[in-house]
């Protein structure tokens, strides 16, 4: 694989065009023509011995991108193909994001209070019939006050802890205001659009209609978009001030954990595999992320929820 151009459009927007010459391509051809399910069409079996050929041939040529430019890719390539022929090989190109010049104020000491949900009397009843009708049903007054205190206790216990992750989720969003410098343009808009297809994905789930949700938090569709960028950018900053932390603090893992953690691929964290250099990229720093995280939630201050539960009005 021969590399033709590399640059930045900006800085961390990283462009790469490559080839791959007559003698590379038929070799990817004669390994699709061997391998199960081998394409019969003439036109497949070219699409897929390219696609071999570029993630095959493509992991060395990353990896010195990365050295020689000192790069720290934080998103997968894209490839485009840009021509291909058999008798000549092909070109194509890829496009992805590194860690642009960025500065990290503080990573710790950050505040966030602990914010279970309330329950409804509704709730209550709902978890009683669901998993304790026979005990209720069996029971005097004085057992059927004592089931719900016991119930809704339980459903307390739950719903703090569950607070409690989504307060270390904050914490680690505060970080992302400590996180200063220009992101690459199509970095931010690639995260608000990822962010607005899971609004959408959580107004359906719950049935609720885009317009109701605006009246209901007195918002125009401007005001709307606005909050939401902010949110994606912020969060997007938290993710990249991460691995400033990690770099800060010598979170980086070895080599040693990073090849037991390829060994063990894990598709829910990882996805699926890529090519080496990258997968390799992706283990060390899902590894090297989740224990800045950990440093910055252990060195902040998570104020706990109120000792009793807290109900809402009655249904």
């Amino acid at each position: 694989m021969k590399l033709e151009h590399f640059g930045m459009a900006e800085p961390g927007d990283c462009r790469v065009v490559f080839a791959a010459d007559a003698a590379e391509l038929e070799r990817a051809i004669t390994a699709e023509q061997a391998a199960a399910n081998a394409p019969q069409d003439e036109e497949d079996l070219l699409t897929a011995a390219v696609n071999r050929a570029i993630l095959e041939g493509f992991s060395p040529l990353y990896g010195r991108l990365m050295d020689e430019h000192k790069l720290v890719p934080v998103t997968d390539p894209d490839f485009e193909l840009l021509a291909v022929n058999r008798a000549e090989g092909f070109r194509a190109g890829a496009q992805f994001f590194a860690l642009p010049p960025l500065e990290l104020g503080r990573c710790t000491g950050f505040v966030q209070p602990i914010q279970p949900r309330p329950i409804r009397p509704l709730t209550v009843e709902l978890e009683i019939n669901r998993n304790h009708g026979d005990e209720d049903r069996a029971a005097d007054a004085a057992g059927k006050q004592a089931l719900r205190q016991r119930v809704t206790q339980e459903i307390y216990a739950q719903r703090c802890q569950q607070a409690k992750q989504l307060a270390e989720q904050e914490l680690i969003y505060q970080l992302g205001a400590e996180v200063a410098g220009a992101l690459p343009k199509q970095l931010v808009a690639g995260n608000y659009f990822a962010e607005q297809r899971r609004f959408n994905l959580r107004m359906q789930a719950n049935g609720v209609n885009f317009d109701q949700y605006l009246k209901v938090q007195n918002q125009t569709v401007e005001e709307f978009r606005t909050m939401l960028h902010a949110q994606a950018e912020q969060k997007l900053r938290s993710r990249l001030g991460l691995l400033l932390v990690a770099d800060r603090e010598g979170f980086w893992p070895t080599e040693a954990e990073v090849a037991a953690e390829l060994a063990n691929w894990n598709k829910k964290a990882y996805g699926e595999p890529t090519f080496p250099t990258n997968d390799a990229r992706k283990v060390c720093q899902h590894l090297a992320t989740s224990r800045a995280a950990a440093f910055v939630i252990a060195h902040s201050t998570l104020t706990p929820p109120p000792e009793q539960p807290v109900m809402a009005e009655m249904d």
